[in-house]
């Protein structure tokens, strides 16, 4: 073939799309109210690097972290919910993350992407200053530790090799990272977790920033410095992404998260210091989330829908053509449609975070969990003797949490959207849990009920009791119905009124698989449901209905209770 004709013939052959880079930004205690683009704190730092990238990408409304730092960090780097990792507290020197954890780079690598995390770890120090590189990254540069003593002199580990830097911190990481983008093949992960804001909260270089600090003293005003520290966060990283090549920048997806909310000292309004960084409250989670680059689609937008911290460990592994494990357990769902395009369906429809000090979730007093829909939130606090409180809000009306809705009776709406979230909590965390619903008809004097009996809860290898009440000698017998769905009853959408057979003002509530004939006394019937002692099945939901034959209640001689709904725990 002519040398000019084969030329001509391999330029018709489409090339194969590149991978992405993905630049992933930790801000540390850095909230939606200390980013000047989310329009919510009330006197912000100025961050314009930040701000552009979500004038030409994506601002996430309503994205979500956990509390504190290392649970977050967690979260991003192994996509599994803290009370999985047993990370659910700031970590301290030793242990961290198991080794049976597959953590974000250990995913990337088989797929081709170089990897490096630059600045904060804090999720161990186990393994000593291999602990990074150990667990999977390719490049580690920064410090192990949750706080440095200053940010100009610290313990810097580089691959597995201690030293003492006098470089300002937030300098470093950038540093650090512009040096492994100039010495690495594309396509890269970058994590550039910085240490700004969290404390000490230390005047940065002069060069970058513009807060008057003359005669201010940080142990009294700290605000000041927090901003200065932000604002120097946002030019460094401003420095490092006007210093990529253009070709490398338009191949990066980056992507800027805060860990937690901003913590208590410096927190601005409307949130305050006591739902702050810490709790679960709007003021401790909410965090800012940004993307920008070639995984965004359609025009710069704010995107209401959910999304979680652990969401971008499926999105990361998405955008670089990663497999996700398939031998661990994942809460991680990835977003990529979201950034694609506007208008997609929210992926999620439900969120969870969680504090705690041990190594359970929820089993001290002084844990907490947070499970909410786009509308409604539900927030649960471990109290002495390891009773459970609980409040709710309406955040669409209430966004600062002032209006605890179960201190008053529940409109019709939150109290199905408590239920659906009780529901999901217990799904998700394998609790025991039930819940009555739908309502009983009525005739010849008898209003039947089904309840749950005593403090019997739906747990595996257990005998779940409920009860029939209100009956009478009139009743010729009582027949249980049991189901594992609620929604449809031959193809028809549950409830099914069935008046039209003769049960007038009854309702079919669940789909019956399963009926029995109850055990009956003069006014109550038993029914016991027996529960396989097989961990399979916890979380799986059934159904409960119960049906009463008596003549004369209604034309077909048999009434209807509610239903009770059962999650089935461990």
């Amino acid at each position: 073939m002519h040398r000019f004709t084969a030329a001509f013939a391999f330029s018709l052959i489409p090339l194969a799309a590149q991978t992405p880079n993905v630049l992933l930004v930790v801000a540390d205690d850095v909230g939606v109210d200390s980013i000047g683009c989310y329009g919510l704190g009330s006197n912000p730092p100025p961050t314009p690097a930040i701000d552009a990238l979500a004038a030409r990408g994506i601002r996430f409304a309503n994205a979500q972290a956990c509390p504190l730092c290392s649970p977050t960090r967690a979260s991003v780097l192994t996509g599994r919910h803290c009370f999985r990792t047993g990370v659910g507290t700031a970590l301290m020197n030793g242990p961290g993350l198991a080794a049976s954890e597959v953590l974000l780079p250990e995913i990337l690598g088989p797929a081709g992407v170089q990897t490096a995390l630059m600045g904060k770890w804090h999720l161990g120090t186990d393994l000593g200053a291999l602990t990074p590189t150990a667990e999977g990254f390719g490049t580690f540069t920064g410090s192990l530790g949750g706080t440095l003593p200053s940010y100009y002199q610290w313990a810097k580990v580089e691959n597995g090799v201690s030293a003492t830097s006098t470089i300002y911190a937030t300098t470093d990481a950038v540093d650090e990272a512009l040096t492994f983008v100039a010495a690495t093949a594309q396509p890269w992960f970058l994590m550039l977790s910085f240490n700004s804001g969290h404390s000490p909260y230390e005047a940065p270089p002069a060069a970058l920033h513009t807060q008057n600090l003359a005669g201010l003293n940080p142990a009294t005003m700290p605000i000041p410095f927090f901003k200065a520290m932000v604002q120097a966060m946002d030019n460094e990283l401003n420095r490092f992404l006007t210093t990529l090549p253009p070709a490398t920048l338009a191949n990066t997806t980056v992507i800027f998260l805060g860990d937690n909310g901003t913590t208590s000292a410096v927190t601005q309004a409307p949130f305050i210091p006591q739902r702050s960084k810490g709790t679960i409250y709007q003021g401790g989670i909410r965090v800012p989330l940004i993307v920008a680059g070639p995984a965004v689609g359609g025009a710069p937008r704010v995107e209401s829908a959910l999304v979680h911290a652990v969401d971008l460990f499926a999105t990361i592994a998405s955008l670089q053509g990663a497999a996700l494990p398939s031998n661990v357990t994942l809460d991680t769902i990835s977003a990529t449609a979201l950034l694609g395009a506007a208008g997609q369906p929210a992926p999620r429809t439900f969120s969870y975070s969680q504090r705690f000090a041990g190594s359970t979730a929820m089993a001290a007093s002084g844990d907490t969990e947070m499970i909410r829909n786009g509308q409604f939130e539900v927030l649960r606090f471990v109290q002495a003797a390891l009773t459970v409180r609980e409040e709710m809000y309406d955040l669409t009306v209430d966004p600062w949490e002032n209006t605890n809705l179960l201190l008053q009776p529940l409109s019709a709406t939150a109290s199905e959207a408590y239920r659906t979230l009780r529901r999901e909590l217990a799904k998700l965390r394998g609790y025991a849990w039930s819940a009555s619903y739908g309502t009983a008809c009525s005739g010849g004097g008898l209003s039947p009920t089904l309840a749950v009996l005593g403090t019997s809860t739906p747990t595996i290898g257990t005998t779940f009791n409920l009860r029939v009440q209100g009956l009478s000698a009139s009743v010729l017998a009582t027949v249980g119905a049991i189901g594992f769905q609620n929604t449809t009853w031959n193809g028809s959408p549950l409830p099914v009124d069935l008046s039209t057979i003769g049960m007038t003002g009854c309702s079919l509530w669940v789909d019956p698989v399963l009926t029995t004939v109850l055990t009956q006394t003069l006014t109550t019937a038993a029914m016991p449901i027996v529960l396989p002692n097989s961990s399979s099945i916890i979380g799986a939901a059934l159904f409960a209905q119960a049906f009463p034959l008596a003549a004369n209640v209604n034309p077909a001689g048999i009434l209807a209770t509610g239903a009770i709904e059962a999650i089935v725990g461990g």
